[in-house]
């Protein structure tokens, strides 16, 4: 499904975005990858360059929290690939905290403009062209966007508001196809180290390592990715886990119990 088709990718320098991106270039895709960070953009290029050379690629360091760093990253990729069969909204950020124990309520904004207004830019400039295309609009959220989980309550608004904003969308444009993607916890990213925590002297603290077993990045990117080429509209990883929110409705308190346990053995 991905031979030639021209691909944009939103947190490509690390993690799932990078694992996305290699495993598109071994299906032949020709790809933009934006992130905000040149060097790392440029340490992934290469790599996906050295192992597979045949692939039509290019990076761009973009804050797309703003929203005319949106419009210039959908310009320069049309530029680049004449025209847009596959967005990929992967960036975002993660917290750890109490939510009254954060250094400051605003901080949250930071979450909000990342998890959730990136994307309603980047959907308000691209999807003229997805439309153009037939394509996909593929919005990488979280099973927290259908769960409540403790110390992650900026988060769990952010994916919320996400997974509506998609849904919403694939009512109003029925020429577009949208995949909403909810992994839960994923080896081999930053997203622990790069989460939003307090600095109060109680506050909690996770640990960077996973305590428990679960799924690398790459065969995240690859549940994804066979999902999106078989036209899903979601994707639940581990898939088990898009049962619990319907097991929820029934059995609340149980199910809370064994959300607030299972996040505390995450702790340090």
């Amino acid at each position: 499904m991905f031979n030639k088709k021209n691909i944009v990718i939103t947190g490509a320098s690390q993690g799932l975005g990078q694992a996305m991106a290699m495993l598109l270039a071994k299906h032949e895709a020709n790809l933009v990858l934006c992130a905000r960070s040149e060097e790392n953009l440029q340490s992934v290029k290469e790599n996906i360059l050295n192992n597979y050379p045949q692939t039509k690629i290019k990076i761009l360091a973009l804050d797309i929290c703003e929203k005319e760093n949106n419009k210039i990253l959908i310009e320069e990729s049309l530029k680049f690939l004449g025209s847009i069969d596959v967005f990929i909204a992967n960036a975002g950020k993660s917290m750890w905290s109490r939510f009254s124990d954060v250094d400051d309520p605003c901080d949250l904004l930071d979450l909000i403009k990342l998890n959730f207004m990136s994307v309603v830019y980047a959907s308000y400039f691209s999807l003229e062209h997805l439309r153009k295309s037939k394509g996909c609009f593929l919005a990488v959220s979280s099973i927290q966007g259908v769960l409540p989980v403790p110390y992650h309550s900026g988060y769990v608004a952010s994916k919320h508001a996400l997974n509506g904003f998609i849904d919403t969308l694939r009512l109003e444009e029925p020429d577009i196809h949208f995949l909403l993607a909810m992994p839960s916890w994923i080896a081999g990213t930053n997203i622990r180290s790069n989460a939003l925590v307090s600095h109060k002297q109680n506050s909690v603290k996770v640990n960077t390592k996973h305590k428990n077993n679960v799924i690398s990045k790459e065969e995240c990117a690859k549940i994804i990715l066979n999902a999106l080429s078989n036209n899903k509209d979601y994707v639940f990883i581990p898939y088990k886990y898009g049962f619990i929110s319907m097991i929820r409705i029934f059995f609340r308190k149980l199910v809370d119990r064994i959300i607030v346990n299972k996040t505390n053995s995450q702790l340090k």
